[in-house]
């Protein structure tokens, strides 16, 4: 150990030479890594062809019914569709809920069929039914209003408009 105490008191290296070999050093190991320090910049260009999912749900109707007091029931039927008349069906995931519109009336009684099953109503609302993309669906439905007299109102009075409002909403698709 001392032998190599004495060979460096013998050569003088300066602080500028020892830098000089640091730096120096540093660069050949760098050179002989692979290693490089660099910048790069890609461009790339993306051409897609894409084109907007079309929504579609019709309501079919029929004409209106009229209820007086002396035909105090009425039964009136409509189809909510997810294809247009030219069989094109919908692209999306529709939802979907019946609203049915209507001055508050005890005297007004008001049922909703889907084909033959009856659908709970609550709020003048439905629960939401689904239509399904690419798949052609039809549902039926059948409003029943009944008057009743009993209740000793003017038929006037009660019966204003009844409007039936279907509500749609595009469903979320995640992921491709």
């Amino acid at each position: 150990m001392n032998k190599i105490k004495n060979i460096f008191k013998k050569v003088k290296i300066t602080k500028r030479e020892l830098t000089l070999i640091a730096v120096s050093m540093m660069i050949i190991v760098l050179f002989l890594s692979g290693y490089s320090i660099g910048k790069g910049f890609f461009e790339t260009d993306i051409k897609t062809n894409a084109q907007i999912a079309e929504p579609i749900l019709i309501v079919d109707n029929n004409p209106a019914i009229h209820i007086t007091s002396s035909n105090n029931f009425g039964s009136y039927d409509f189809k909510v569709r997810n294809y247009d008349d030219e069989e094109k069906i919908t692209q999306t995931d529709l939802k979907y809920n019946i609203e049915i519109i209507s001055k508050v009336n005890e005297n007004i009684k008001v049922k909703l069929y889907k084909d033959e099953d009856e659908i709970k109503i609550e709020n003048n609302k439905t629960k939401d039914a689904y239509f399904h993309k690419n798949v052609k669906e039809v549902h039926n439905y059948r409003l029943e209003i009944t008057y009743d007299e009993s209740k000793n109102a003017n038929i006037n009075d009660a019966i204003q408009d009844v409007q039936i409002k279907v509500h749609s909403e595009q469903m979320k698709v995640y992921g491709g």
